[in-house]
């Protein structure tokens, strides 16, 4: 047994003595309102994170295109990485959507770039895009046979003359060793990719104290390993022979760290998938990761649209069954993730 497996009893017992004791970041919010659901007047940009299945937010077709576009008005986020947009070359379309869903000033267009099923949007213009294929699976089946995980990079020109590099990911699902040994060459070769950009003087590099945030469907699978996203984190690389050695991604030499979003900003559920008709548990298989010295998280929440109240679902303009894929009330796949950061100076040498 491993030394989590020994204290995982006295972990369980700690967490819910934490839970029960009501210390909660969002403690403060009124569960009677969506004030917790609105950007920070603090924060400098606003990311969501959401896999949306097999192109379900694509019309006319797709079973949540319409709740996507209420939830994208809802959310009014600046940066948004979607994950299972299956078909290439969709860029100009999501970008008319977006255009259509949320107009931007002075006429200006959403910008889109897209890796494997990885997409980034941003009201902001990409300085450059980049990213990688990591793992081949194949997909056949949906007329994808050379289909491979990766991620989407992209350094992101925010007001003011601040930059954000923004790399969101999905990975591979599955509790099986192959499926776990996908994910970690995928978190291997993310950590390898940034380690790499970091040494780079191309003009497709960042700069020193570069915000950075990682985002997606990890995968991480509560009964199966969790070192892949540990790797993401601490940059511990497991397979040093082929990914070289390991690497700290945030800029004060310490892990990178997991916004850790609750629903609704109530602190009391924290899982980002349900399906309630497959014999797993729900579970938080999504994270958004960010480097802490030189950001500030000012609010987060997973939205889970069947838990408000009729009240905050007209305020924010929502409809209850929006969380649910096709209207099924015992599935939801996977739950857009939400958070607000503000950029901070970096630690002094």
């Amino acid at each position: 047994m491993t030394a989590v497996g020994r204290f995982r009893p006295l972990l369980v017992l700690i967490a819910l003595v934490f839970l029960l004791s009501g210390c909660v970041n969002n403690d403060a919010i009124d569960p009677g309102s969506s004030e917790g659901l609105h950007q920070s007047v603090s924060s400098d940009v606003r990311v969501m994170s959401w896999n949306v299945k097999m192109s379900s937010i694509l019309p006319p077709n797709g079973v949540r295109h319409e709740s996507f576009a209420r939830i994208a008005r809802a959310i009014d986020p600046d940066v948004i990485a979607l994950q299972e947009v299956m078909w290439p070359d969709l860029a100009a379309q999501l970008s008319r959507l977006m255009n259509a869903y949320i107009p931007l000033e002075d006429g200006r267009s959403w910008y889109v770039h897209t890796v494997s099923d990885n997409v980034l949007i941003s009201r902001y213009p990409m300085r450059w895009q980049g990213g990688k294929l990591a793992t081949p699976y194949p997909l056949p089946q949906l007329g994808l046979p050379n289909f491979h995980h990766g991620f989407a990079a992209a350094l992101l020109e925010l007001p003011d003359g601040a930059e954000l590099l923004v790399v969101g990911m999905h990975n591979k699902s599955g509790a099986g060793h192959n499926d776990v040994r996908l994910r970690q060459n995928h978190a291997d070769a993310i950590v390898r990719w940034m380690r790499d950009l970091r040494a780079s003087a191309q003009e497709n590099s960042i700069v020193d104290y570069t915000p950075i945030v990682i985002l997606g469907d990890m995968n991480a699978v509560p009964n199966a390993s969790m070192a892949p996203l540990e790797t993401l984190m601490s940059g511990d690389i497991a397979d040093e022979e082929t990914f070289g050695p390991d690497f700290v991604i945030d800029w004060d030499g310490t892990d990178i760290t997991d916004v850790r979003p609750s629903h609704n900003a109530l602190g009391r559920e924290y899982y980002t998938w349900r399906n309630d008709d497959l014999p797993f548990a729900p579970s938080a298989l999504d994270r958004i990761l960010y480097t802490d010295s030189v950001l500030s998280v000012r609010n987060r929440f997973v939205l889970n649209t069947m838990t408000l109240s009729p009240d905050d679902l007209a305020d924010l303009g929502l409809q209850k069954s929006d969380a649910l894929y096709d209207g099924d009330p015992n599935y939801y796949d996977h739950l857009p993730l939400v958070a607000d950061f503000e950029i901070i100076s970096p630690p002094s040498e």
